[in-house]
C-alpha cells in the first residue's frame, strides 16, 4: 500500500456505541412526541451510559480517532442537547408560550456551542476540570427532574416542576457556555487502589440511588452543579484577595 495514500476507514466498535447512544436520543425524541415522557426521560440516561462506553472502549481497543471524536459530538448534540430539549417542551414548557421554547432552543444552541468549544481545546484544556457545564450532566438534570414530575402522579408536583424546568433551560444553558469550571473525574485511577471507606461510600450511594432513582439523580446533577459554581467563586475570590494583598505589599 501507497503510505502517501493511507487507507481509509472506521473503527467499527467504538462507533456502535456511539451509534446506539445517537439511537437512544433519536428514541427519546419520539417517545416524547407520543407523549411517553417517563420512557423518554430513561432513555436520555441510557443514552448517558453508552456515551462513557464508547470513549472507554475506544481507548481499550486503541481505536480512537478523529472521525469518532466528532461523530461522538454530533450524536451528544442529538441525545443529549435536542432529546432534553424536545422532552421539556412537550412536557411541560409549552404553557410559556414563547418563553418557553425559546428556552428549549437555549438549551439546544448552547449545548452545540460547549461541544464545538470542547472540541477545539480538547489538546489543551485541563484533564481535572470541565470548562462549562458538561451536557450529558445538564441533560441529566431535566431528564431526571421530568422523570421525578411524571413519575408520581400528584399534579401540584407537576406543576411546581414545570416552572423549576423553564428555569433550569435557561440556567443550564448559560452555564454550559460559561467559564465555570467543573469536576471531571477523569484523573480518578479506577485500575488502582483506594481507601475501604471509599468502597462503602460507593456501595451507599449505589443504594440510596436504587431507592429513588429519578429524585436521587436529580438532587445529585443539582449538587454537582453547585459545587462547580461554589468552587468557581471561592477560586475568584481568592485570586482577587491575593491581588489586593499583593498591591498593598508593592
Amino acid at each position: 500500500m501507497n503510505p502517501r495514500y493511507p487507507r481509509r476507514g472506521v473503527y467499527v466498535l467504538p462507533n456502535l456505541f456511539t451509534t446506539a447512544s445517537l439511537f437512544a436520543g433519536f428514541y427519546s425524541i419520539v417517545a416524547s412526541i407520543h407523549g411517553h415522557y417517563r420512557t423518554a426521560a430513561i432513555v436520555i440516561f441510557i443514552a448517558m451510559i453508552l456515551d462513557g462506553l464508547d470513549g472507554r472502549v475506544a481507548r481499550m481497543t486503541h481505536t480512537e480517532s478523529a472521525f469518532g471524536a466528532e461523530y461522538d459530538s454530533l450524536a451528544d448534540v442529538i441525545a443529549f442537547g435536542l432529546a432534553p430539549a424536545i422532552l421539556v417542551l412537550l412536557w411541560g414548557l409549552q404553557d410559556f408560550g414563547k418563553f418557553g421554547w425559546l428556552g428549549a432552543f437555549v438549551y439546544t444552541a448552547c449545548g452545540a456551542l460547549r461541544l464545538a468549544r470542547f472540541n477545539t481545546q480538547v489538546h489543551s484544556a485541563s484533564k481535572r476540570y470541565f470548562q462549562g457545564l458538561p451536557i450529558p450532566t445538564a441533560a441529566a438534570v431535566l431528564a431526571s427532574l421530568v422523570w421525578v414530575a411524571v413519575g408520581e402522579g400528584y399534579p401540584w408536583l407537576t406543576q411546581i416542576s414545570e416552572y423549576v424546568a423553564l428555569g433550569l433551560v435557561y440556567v443550564l444553558g448559560l452555564l454550559m457556555v460559561s467559564n465555570v469550571r467543573f469536576r471531571s473525574f477523569k484523573d480518578f485511577d479506577l485500575h488502582g487502589r483506594v481507601p475501604f471507606a471509599l468502597a462503602i461510600i460507593v456501595v451507599l450511594v449505589v443504594a440510596l440511588i436504587a431507592v429513588h432513582p429519578p429524585l436521587v439523580l436529580f438532587f445529585a446533577g443539582i449538587i454537582y452543579v453547585a459545587v462547580g459554581l461554589v468552587l468557581t467563586l471561592w477560586q475568584i475570590r481568592s485570586r482577587r484577595m491575593k491581588r489586593r494583598s499583593g498591591s498593598h505589599s508593592s
